[in-house]
């Protein structure tokens, strides 16, 4: 909340979508506003749903609300909710991730103040908006890692075996690199399926990428 005063914005929300193996990505959210909007905009829907999010999906520049159409009533509706609580103008900053492009990254900074982000005057609000969205990306992709790390119990061997599967290396391949019989190695993609709930070592390797744990690795 300080750095997002700091800029000249009121409000601010960093939205991260993780693929997951089903068809709906999980999602974790840090709202720098009114706690009210946190809870409304729950009732309302998944903000993975709101016109925000869904055009930082496919945007790779900052762009302000007025760039965004609703196509539905319930667009209306999210944007509508979303003044009520000092988003009366937005600035939509998407975080792509070169390690896992299947993941999307959003900051989304809000003003009470009606093109607030427009103008000659906004470029160093967006070249800071651009530096705290990489902050978050960092402060948000270490608290998920450390928490998969630390909830499925994995280890350092375990996320090398992960890293080098995310990298294609074959059983053999792996076991060449490692050191390990051929057997172990797969004994082991068992056991880090299992704690990850994943159906096989490849789902296991994405997830662990798309949560942060292979990065700098």
């Amino acid at each position: 909340m300080s750095a997002t005063v700091a800029i000249g914005a009121t409000a601010s929300i960093y939205t991260v979508a993780i693929p997951e193996d089903g068809p709906e990505p999980s999602s974790f959210s840090l709202f720098a506003c009114h706690p009210g909007f946190a809870q409304e905009q729950c009732r309302l829907g998944p903000l993975l749903n709101h016109p925000w999010f869904r055009f930082a999906r496919t945007r790779s520049a900052p762009a302000t609300d007025q760039q965004i159409q609703p196509r539905q009533s319930s667009d209306t509706e999210a944007i509508e909710l979303a003044r009520r609580y000092g988003f009366t103008s937005c600035l939509i900053v998407p975080t792509a991730s070169i390690f896992d492009p299947g993941r999307v990254e959003m900051l989304c900074l809000g003003s009470t103040r009606a093109d607030a982000f427009e103008g000659e005057g906004a470029r160093m609000v967006r070249t800071l908006a651009r530096a705290l969205a990489a902050e978050l990306h960092d402060c948000v992709m270490r608290h998920l890692s450390e928490s998969l790390r630390e909830g499925a119990r994995l280890h350092e061997t375990d996320i090398e075996l992960l890293r080098l599967e995310w990298q294609g290396l074959s059983t053999k391949e792996i076991s060449l690199k490692t050191g390990m019989s051929t057997a172990t190695v797969d004994s082991r993609f068992q056991r880090v399926n299992n704690r990850l709930q994943c159906a096989n070592r490849k789902a296991s390797a994405r997830r662990a990428a798309a949560y942060g744990l292979l990065e700098g690795t």
